[in-house]
């Protein structure tokens, strides 16, 4: 692959992944906003302690499947591919019996703080069935990630949350219980599961074991695996930490919070995985030339994220109190403090990818154990400052983990550190100031005027990011017209 060829390719594949992520947000918006009239707070509590189970039991059932496949030599042998998909299915099955198992353990223990957490025990099993589903996924969305088409995807990805939002909105209609949110998230997953397996022609998966696929497969993922435990917790350790010191209804206003907070999040993770893996992956053999390549590439998608972040932080308490029901409102307050801890996650994944492509899934395992650790400040965050001292107590664990990687970067170490201060100072730097600002001018100035000055400060860095990304693309074009003449 040449170097021109594959800048290409991640420009356009970080293109697909952002407008498709960009329409996705909007349904996404859509839709809670519907979902919000419908349903009480109570059922956003309860459908966030589920969605903890859900999010586990989907990252344990890939086990590494999709890295493995996406740097392995092997990766477009149909063998390989089966292998692969056979033990994705066997795991789901296992983790939705775990999900079953599970189900009145976790409905004992928070019902303790909130009766009405024992509806867990009839949520959970029906809820967990989505593992299964996930893991009837075809493997040739990895071959498909691995080599940068994404349109496919994309649209995949936006038919199966279409899906989900048309069945949650209705069912919320005629009856406003979680099952609502539940059963959107199963169609979802059904939709994608079948439809996955119709995107590549020609290529039908079957059951297969092939012991020499399976041994590649558990020697890479073996960590990966191991990991996944401790990504887990230290991703949901907030809803299961805060699920016994706060009642549902405040858990279902925070977890609301935390979608839209979580924006960044996503953006950076998508191109983390999805973009910048495959390119990191295509330079394994080179550590060196990897690091510099990193250096650019790792350095847009923290343009991207700190523009987002800031625009979050500052458009809030606007968002929430413009549009929501009342009983929403203190999301907006709760959204400034968690782009906090958004942010440290970007620093956090965007490096973490740099020795996953070297092989050292080890180092993966042990930064996402220190994660988690550090994480557990936002206990004594909580008891110190209530909720913005639990969640600047979360934002410690991605730095932890973030200094930790540092460590296994074979070369370039102080330029990453370097870059990941450098981005972290301007965007608290501007996100504080624009805050502080327009909390500062609000009791004295119109509530139009405010209103106007929030979407202002919100928008630019926004649009300065947009022009900037809007240059390169243009350059790159260029450069390729230049070559092809």
């Amino acid at each position: 692959m040449q170097k021109q060829s594959l800048k290409s390719q991640a420009l356009a594949g970080s293109a697909w992944t952002l407008g498709g992520y960009t329409v996705a947000q909007v349904v996404r918006l859509g839709s809670h906003l519907v979902l919000a009239w419908l349903l009480d707070p109570k059922m956003f509590g309860l459908m966030a302690l589920v969605k903890v189970v859900q999010h586990g039991l989907g990252m344990f059932s890939d086990i590494g499947i999709l890295p493995s496949i996406i740097r392995s030599k092997r990766g477009d042998d149909p063998v390989f591919l089966c292998t692969a998909w056979t033990i994705q299915v066997m795991r789901g099955i296992a983790l939705w019996i775990c999900a079953c198992i599970l189900a009145w353990p976790l409905a004992a223990v928070f019902s303790r703080n909130d009766p009405a957490a024992w509806q867990l025990l009839q949520l959970l099993p029906v809820a967990g069935f989505g593992a299964v589903l996930e893991g009837l996924n075809s493997p040739v969305l990895a071959t498909l990630n691995r080599d940068l088409r994404f349109g496919r995807m994309t649209l995949l990805e936006l038919g199966k949350q279409l899906t989900a939002v048309v069945v949650m909105i209705v069912w919320g209609y005629f009856s406003p219980t979680a099952w609502a949110l539940v059963a959107g998230g199963l169609a979802g997953s059904a939709f994608g599961a079948l439809l996955s397996h119709f995107l590549v022609p020609g290529f039908r998966v079957r059951f297969a074991w092939n012991r020499d696929c399976v041994s590649e497969i558990a020697h890479f993922g073996k960590w990966i695996f191991l990991s996944t435990a401790f990504t887990f917790l230290a991703i949901n350790l907030d809803k299961l930490i805060l699920g016994n010191l706060v009642t549902l209804e405040h858990l279902g206003v925070y977890s609301i919070a935390f979608v839209f907070a979580k924006v960044p999040q996503y953006v950076g993770m998508r191109l983390s995985s999805k973009v910048l893996f495959p390119i990191y992956a295509t330079f394994r053999s080179d550590a060196e030339r990897m690091v510099s390549v990193a250096l650019k590439a790792r350095g847009l998608v923290l343009l991207l994220g700190m523009a987002v972040c800031c625009c979050l932080a500052v458009a809030g308490p606007l968002f929430f109190e413009s549009l929501w029901d009342p009983r929403y409102h203190e999301a907006g307050n709760i959204t400034q403090w968690m782009s906090l801890y958004i942010w440290t996650t970007l620093i956090q994944q965007t490096m973490s990818r740099i020795p996953l492509a070297l092989g050292n899934s080890r180092a993966m395992f042990y930064s996402n154990v220190w994660m988690c650790t550090g994480s557990l400040l936002a206990i004594g965050g909580y008891y110190l400052a209530a909720l913005p001292g639990f969640i600047s107590g979360l934002a410690m664990g991605p730095v932890i983990s973030h200094m930790y990687l540092l460590r296994h970067v074979p070369a370039g170490r102080l330029a990453l550190f370097r870059q990941s201060v450098r981005f972290t100072l301007v965007a608290v730097a501007y996100g504080m100031s624009a805050v502080l600002a327009t909390n500062f001018v609000r009791s004295w100035v119109s509530e139009l005027a405010w209103a106007a000055m929030v979407v202002t400060l919100a928008v630019t860095p926004v649009l300065v990011v947009g022009v900037v990304v809007l240059r390169k693309v243009r350059g790159e074009q260029r450069s390729q017209v230049a070559k092809g003449s």
